[in-house]
């Protein structure tokens, strides 16, 4: 080899310690965009049962009145707040896996990249492998801490994923109800399903504030 020529570094070469950010920015951001997405749930859980009161009241098909505006409204209003929250919410989470590789280099046999990739796969991308990839990195970011344990505990990782597990899958069931409904009282149950998803949307939002705050937390502690 050349003088010249510069040595390339092996391929799955850990990163530097210089690669290292703190996410206590990006948690920040994130916790408030969260809570906005928390309301906005809650907002659109109100206009669905504002909806179904509405249907069981009124048997004639007069059209959906007030209370089918005011539920797109609340729909509207959530993908409005939504978008901007998961494009931070995958930075956030590859910064976060980035700090591991660092922490723990053996811990991870995928890039980083993944971090962001899995959000792109169908169903399993939205919930299994952002799950085992948020674990991981928990363990990996908790290994530098290990005189404390009980900080460190991984619980808020399994309550997010398995709260948003659970709305995605009532979500999915309304809007499979919703499709098949042939009378009012079919579309009421639909209504009512998606409002209780909403709920639960609600509730994993939450759970993801205090995911984010602690594993920011974690990342970030001396």
């Amino acid at each position: 080899m050349s003088a010249g020529t510069a040595k390339l570094p092996p391929l799955g070469m850990p990163p530097a310690r210089s690669s290292l950010r703190s996410p206590k920015g990006l948690g920040t951001a994130l916790t408030v965009l969260l809570g906005l997405c928390a309301v906005t749930r809650l907002l659109a859980a109100a206009a669905g049962v504002n909806r179904y009161a509405w249907l069981d009241v009124y048997t004639e098909p007069v059209g959906p009145g007030h209370s089918g505006t005011l539920l797109s409204m609340a729909v509207s209003l959530d993908l409005l707040v939504m978008i901007p929250t998961a494009v931070v919410f995958i930075v956030w989470f590859h910064r976060v896996r980035v700090n591991a590789a660092v922490y723990a280099p053996g811990a991870f046999r995928s890039g980083a990249g993944w971090a962001i990739g899995v959000w792109f796969i169908p169903v399993v991308g939205w919930t299994v492998l952002p799950g085992l990839i948020a674990a991981k990195v928990w363990a990996a970011s908790a290994s530098r801490l290990p005189g404390r344990a009980a900080t460190a505990s991984p619980a808020p990782v399994f309550a997010w994923i398995g709260a948003f597990g659970a709305a995605m899958l009532a979500s999915g069931g309304a809007g499979w109800f919703a499709r098949r409904a042939t009378s009012d009282e079919e579309v009421g149950n639909a209504v009512l399903l998606g409002a209780a998803s909403d709920l639960l949307y609600a509730g994993a939002a939450v759970l993801a504030v205090l995911f984010v705050r602690r594993l920011s937390a974690l990342q970030s502690a001396a």
